[in-house]
């Protein structure tokens, strides 16, 4: 197990010893700044390395109820955070998002070559913690070339992925291939942009921490607009 980063954080709210049981009622609220999200993943995630590493700020309510139980499985968070310049452990996911960053800048050609990129990701997102699963009601990413708004849920043990969205691309459709296939793509170009975007295509992120599955998707529409008002709200605060 890696070493942890000093935690730099503050928090308010009671710790009250139960006697009926080994253990104590903490109910608090956290802010936390100049953390790293590989050591909070690492306190409760059940993967090893954790899904993802970089500088993070949050701010949540944290409960947790004595008993015998882990940690992971006890402990109910709500809140919001922000990760800076995060990197995924998974090199295949990894992988998929410098390639995604690449593709939507326009350089097709430089992504097919598997360029090693190695692309920061900037994410923020609105979430909750409960029985070891993190669902979000907001989940938005940032990288060169992409924006995406999503919801979805992400178990602790690594087994489940399930988010579903919509991304905008600053290269339209025809840029994001080579050949003839770009020349055949220009005329659908116009049914993909919108609100400045270059294209705007909906997503989804499946499978497992192991084994994540990308691709279209074309079943969520409602919930695309509800991820994108709260992206609004967020973005106020």
């Amino acid at each position: 197990m890696r070493p942890f980063s000093i935690l730099h954080f503050t928090a308010n709210g009671s710790i009250v010893r139960v006697n009926t049981s080994h253990g104590h009622d903490i109910e608090l609220d956290v802010v936390l700044k100049g953390a790293r999200i590989e050591d909070l993943l690492q306190l409760g995630v059940r993967t090893d390395p954790p899904i993802m590493s970089g500088p993070v700020e949050m701010g949540t309510r944290l409960d947790l109820s004595p008993g015998d139980a882990s940690v992971a499985d006890r402990v109910k968070l709500t809140g919001s955070f922000h990760v800076l310049r995060a990197h995924f452990s998974n090199e295949k996911m990894q992988g998929k998002i410098d390639y995604l960053s690449l593709v939507s800048q326009g350089k097709p050609k430089q992504a097919r070559e598997h360029e090693d990129e190695s692309v920061p990701t900037d994410l923020r997102g609105v979430f909750t913690l409960n029985d070891g699963l993190l669902s979000f009601s907001l989940l938005h990413f940032l990288i060169p070339g992409t924006h995406v708004d999503m919801i979805g849920v992400y178990s602790l043990d690594g087994q489940t992925f399930d988010f579903h969205g919509k991304a905008k691309l600053d290269a339209k459709l025809s840029q994001m291939t080579t050949g003839w296939k770009s020349v055949l793509l220009k005329p659908v170009d116009p049914f993909f942009r919108k609100d400045g975007a270059g294209t705007e295509i909906p997503i989804r992120i499946t499978g497992t921490e192991s084994e994540p599955h990308f691709g279209l998707d074309f079943g969520h529409k409602e919930d695309h607009e509800n991820a994108g008002e709260k992206n609004q709200a967020l973005s106020k605060r």
